[in-house]
């Protein structure tokens, strides 16, 4: 049996769990935000793609689902909204990909 932790896994996992409504690593105060719920459909710029992919990995590297709550309530608030942001468009593009009708 392979035990090794995948990070990437664990992440196609919160995002799969996000497709079906369940957003795990998420305080709800933090989706009911109002400056979020405008940043959810703003496109993500290439600086903003690139300090998201480094805070996927610092969310990520952890196994424990509280671990990688505890990194983002570490975060700034603008970190926080960029993570959530682009995570949303993760699982936005996971949704389009499974229902094409959809598009």
């Amino acid at each position: 049996m392979d035990i090794t932790y995948r990070p990437e896994e664990s992440m196609k996992a919160l995002i799969h769990l996000g497709t079906t409504g369940h957003f795990p690593l998420f305080h709800d105060i933090w989706m009911t935000d109002p400056d979020m719920k405008e940043k959810r459909f703003q496109k993500i710029t290439g600086i903003e793609r690139a300090r998201a992919k480094k805070l996927f990995q610092q969310v990520s590297k952890h196994r424990q689902l509280e671990h990688k709550k505890t990194v983002l309530l570490s975060m700034s608030d603008e970190d926080r909204k960029l993570f959530m942001k682009a995570f949303f468009k993760l699982v936005e593009g996971k949704i389009l990909d499974q229902r094409p009708e959809l598009h």
